[in-house]
């Protein structure tokens, strides 16, 4: 996973979380018909939120992202190299025509 897409869900957890305060907030100041239900559902989010706030910082800072400029498939070898076959087709048909 790419730093930048660990930024973006860190980010997108933080207005999960956000989202989640708001709901449950209104719900207890408002009191509607099923207060219960925004109140369980805004706890939800928050515990959502603040699962993709701590998993993707936990990865930034073990280091187990891609960098940008990363090169991990530097010593890959194309399939076409290594099949040896010379002229035709790579890939046949799996009827074998």
């Amino acid at each position: 996973m790419t730093r930048s897409r660990l930024y973006i869900y860190i980010v997108a957890g933080g207005y999960v979380i956000y989202t989640g305060f708001g709901l449950a907030k209104n719900a207890l100041a408002q009191r509607p018909d099923n207060y219960m239900m925004y109140l369980v559902i805004g706890v939800l989010f928050i515990a959502v939120g603040a699962f993709l706030v701590a998993r993707s910082a936990g990865k930034l800072m073990k280091g187990d992202d891609e960098g940008f400029g990363d090169d991990s498939d530097a010593g890959r070898t194309d399939s076409s190299e290594e099949s040896g076959q010379e002229g035709g087709t790579d890939h046949e048909d799996r009827n074998g025509i």
